[in-house]
């Protein structure tokens, strides 16, 4: 089943400057749950897109919207578009600063590096602690 509807947002203008186009998607998603008869709601990228345009202050005051229901799941998406699924990017390692300084200078400062980690090390002997002599004082004096 497919409609395309008109969805009012002005209500969201009601709202604190900060929390409009949260409020916004909110009134699409109410407003496809009770006129669509659906159990959740997807929004697609694009409308995403057009509602966050102009910043959280100022979500456009209407939308034109294509719904279509798969089982009960509505998928929306901005008129004039196909809904595609949304797909998180997959995470990346941070690198700390010294990973970070070593891929900019290269594998010669690399090499370097673990030539004076041969140097240090071969230098340094491992010291003994000494052992510490108690000394009381008023005994055996």
């Amino acid at each position: 089943m497919e409609k395309i509807y008109t969805i009012p947002l002005r209500k969201a203008y009601r709202k604190a400057k900060n929390r409009r186009v949260p409020y916004a998607t909110r009134l699409v998603r109410t407003y496809l749950e009770t006129h669509m008869k659906a159990g959740t709601v997807k929004l697609g990228s694009k409308l995403n897109d057009q509602l966050w345009e102009r910043s959280i202050g100022k979500p456009p005051r209407r939308v034109r919207v294509k719904a279509v229901m798969e089982g009960n799941v509505v998928k929306a998406e901005l008129m004039g578009h196909d809904y595609v699924d949304f797909k998180a990017k997959p995470k990346t390692e941070r690198k700390d600063a010294k990973e970070k300084l070593m891929e900019r200078l290269g594998p010669k400062a690399a090499k370097k590096e673990s030539e004076e980690k041969k140097i240090e090390g071969g230098a340094k002997a491992p010291e003994r602690a000494k052992p510490v002599e108690k000394h009381v004082v008023g005994e055996g004096e």
